[in-house]
């Protein structure tokens, strides 16, 4: 019936576009959140005149504006609500945030890139656990007797990259307080700021690859090590960086090169320790292994001779024309004996 009227097809197509035209977004009914005289809020629609100022009118709106940045013009986060989120993990993921977004002693505002990010342990920085660093306090101390007050320690920083934002020495520095206080995140983020302005610097690598050592990235540990140890000058001792080689491939069970890299730290260095007790211990093994290889070897040959004289011997007495077999007597040799006749002959 619908094909013998092709003008009833037409106005339904005309009733359908003439509906979606007054329902467009130019045309269509705006409402705003309005308080009324008993203090209660209402949902009444806006007159056209007053669509333009929606944005401003409707408290809900102008809040979600200013909070979000969806007005002209507007940033959608604020530069401290930027800098709180460059803040990596929250106390929830167990690493210490700042009080303060804008302290100091957070080396300022983080490096956006540098050459190292693609390791992993960099990559994964906010997802590090505490790992204090108690040993590192040893950089901070003039003398062996002297303690390290770390409240004034981070006064003194504070102060300091106050003065000096863009120091090596002092982003390096603030690094090490980190990692005496375990935050390995912070650290790392000074570290990556310090590498950003010099990526060659051959103390700051091998700190963050203490940090990634601890954190067992041992294969990125290793690569900022070596990294560190080729940008050290002829001129400069690099008895840390063998010692830090050292640990790494003992942990990965590469012995050999341990020691190696051990005797050359405490051949730069010969007064450390911890180098010469990673020595023996490595080597000592080593010496036990010997030691039962050797009992090993030794026994074997004492079997071996005992089996062999053994062997010999039976071939001997099995050849021996002395040895025979009890149920075989030896005969008599007559004519050995000739005073002996047979009782016919008149002897036997």
């Amino acid at each position: 019936m619908a094909l013998d009227m092709p003008y009833m097809t037409y106005m339904t197509i005309y009733v359908i576009s003439a509906s979606i035209v007054s329902t467009n977004t130019r045309s269509a009914t705006h409402w705003k959140l309005q308080e009324s005289s008993t203090g209660e809020f209402l949902v009444r629609p806006v007159s056209e005149e007053d669509t333009g100022k929606l944005s401003t009118d409707d408290p809900v709106m102008t809040i979600l504006a200013q909070k979000y940045g969806f007005g002209a013009g507007e940033t959608l986060l604020t530069a401290n609500d930027q800098e709180c989120l460059s803040c990596g993990k929250t106390a929830e993921e167990g690493v210490l945030e700042l009080s303060n977004p804008s302290d100091p002693l957070n080396c300022g505002k983080h490096a956006n890139k540098t050459d190292y990010d693609s390791l992993n342990g960099i990559a994964d920085r906010w997802k590090h656990p505490s790992i204090p660093e108690p040993e590192v306090a040893l950089i901070f101390k003039r003398s062996d007797s002297d303690q390290v007050d770390m409240s004034l320690l981070e006064n003194s920083l504070r102060e300091t990259i106050k003065l000096n934002p863009s120091s090596l020495a002092v982003l390096n520095q603030v690094g090490n307080f980190w990692r005496i206080k375990g935050n390995t995140y912070l650290a790392i983020e000074c570290f990556r700021k310090a590498i950003s302005l010099s990526p060659t610097n051959p103390d700051i690598l091998l700190n963050l690859a203490r940090v990634l050592f601890n954190l067992q990235y041992h294969s990125d540990a290793l690569y900022l090590t070596q990294k560190s140890l080729q940008f050290k000058t002829p001129d400069q001792n690099s008895w840390l960086q063998h010692f830090t080689l050292g640990e790494i491939f003992k942990v990965l069970g590469k012995y050999a090169e341990a020691g190696v890299h051990f005797r050359y730290a405490l051949d730069l260095n010969p007064t450390f320790q911890p180098a010469e007790a990673h020595l023996r211990e490595i080597e000592q093994p080593t010496q036990t292994n010997a030691t039962i290889y050797t009992i090993l070897i030794i026994g074997f040959l004492i079997v071996a001779v005992c089996v062999a004289l053994y062997v010999v011997t039976e071939v001997y007495m099995n050849e021996s024309p002395l040895r025979r077999s009890p149920k075989m007597p030896v005969p008599w040799d007559r004519s050995k004996f000739p005073m002996l006749k047979s009782k016919r002959g008149g002897s036997y």
